[in-house]
C-alpha cells in the first residue's frame, strides 16, 4: 500500500490508451447520470447526504494540493480549475447561489483536464486519483448545483463570469511577469506540447487565440442551462 501513496511517479497513464479512454468515459457517464437523476433528490432526505458525499470527496481529492497551494503559491496564480473547485465547493456547501451562478461557467476545465491531463502520475498512485478525482468533483458540483439545488445561471451571470475571468487573468498575468512562478492559467506557456511551437512563434496571437477559446468554452457552458430554462 505504501507505493500507492508515494510521491514518486509509477506507471504513467498513456494518452488515449485503454485506461485513459475508460477513465474519461466513466467520468462523462457519471456527469450524465448525475444530470438525469439529481432532480429526483430535491426535497428528499437523501439530498443532503449526496451533497455532503460530493463535498467530502472534494476534500479527500484536493487536500494535499490545497496545502501546497496555500503554502507555496500566490492566490493570483491559482489555475482556473482550482478557482472553479474552491468557489463551487463554497457555493454548494454554504448554499451561496450568486457565487455558484458565476463559478458554474468555469467547470468546462474538468473535461479538458481529463482529455489533456498534465500529471505524471497514473492510476497506480493516489496522486493520479486525486488529480482526476478533483477535476471530476468540479463537474459534479456544477451539475448538482443546477439540477438538485435549482441554481440555474442566466445570461447576466454568464456575462459576469466573463468579466471576472478577464480581471483574474489580468492580475494573474501581471503576477507571473512581475514575480515569476508558475503560469497556471497558461497565458504565456502552452498547456500542451502540440501548442508549444505556436506559442513560441507568435506569443500575442497565441494569447488571443487561447483567450478566445476560453470565451467559447464559457459560452458553451451556457447552452445546457439556457435549454433547461426554456424547458421550464
Amino acid at each position: 500500500m505504501i507505493p500507492f501513496f508515494s510521491e514518486t511517479p509509477g506507471q504513467p497513464l498513456v494518452w488515449f490508451g485503454v485506461a485513459h479512454i475508460a477513465l474519461t468515459l466513466c467520468f462523462i457517464l457519471s456527469v450524465v447520470l448525475l444530470w438525469i437523476f439529481s432532480p429526483k433528490l430535491k426535497d428528499t432526505r437523501a439530498e443532503p447526504w449526496i451533497r455532503y458525499g460530493i463535498l467530502v470527496l472534494g476534500i479527500a481529492f484536493e487536500w494535499r494540493v490545497f496545502e501546497s497551494r496555500m503554502l507555496t503559491t500566490s492566490v493570483f496564480r491559482f489555475p482556473l480549475c482550482a478557482v472553479a473547485l474552491y468557489t463551487l465547493y463554497y457555493a454548494v456547501a454554504f448554499k451561496k447561489e450568486k457565487v455558484f451562478k458565476i463559478a458554474y461557467f468555469y467547470a468546462f476545465g474538468s473535461l479538458l483536464s481529463f482529455l489533456f491531463y498534465d500529471t505524471p502520475f497514473g492510476l497506480d498512485r493516489w496522486s493520479g486519483w486525486t488529480f482526476f478525482g478533483a477535476h471530476a468533483v468540479i463537474a459534479w458540483l456544477a451539475v448538482y448545483g443546477v439540477r438538485a439545488m435549482g441554481y440555474v445561471p442566466v445570461r447576466r451571470d454568464w456575462l459576469r463570469s466573463m468579466v471576472f475571468l478577464a480581471v483574474y487573468a489580468f492580475i494573474a498575468g501581471y503576477a507571473k511577469l512581475r514575480f515569476g512562478g508558475a503560469d497556471e492559467l497558461f497565458l504565456f506557456t502552452a498547456p500542451a506540447e502540440f501548442l508549444a511551437s505556436f506559442q513560441e512563434s507568435s506569443p500575442l496571437l497565441y494569447l488571443l487565440a487561447f483567450s478566445s477559446f476560453a470565451a467559447v468554452m464559457i459560452a458553451l457552458m451556457y447552452l445546457p442551462v439556457r435549454a433547461l430554462a426554456r424547458a421550464d
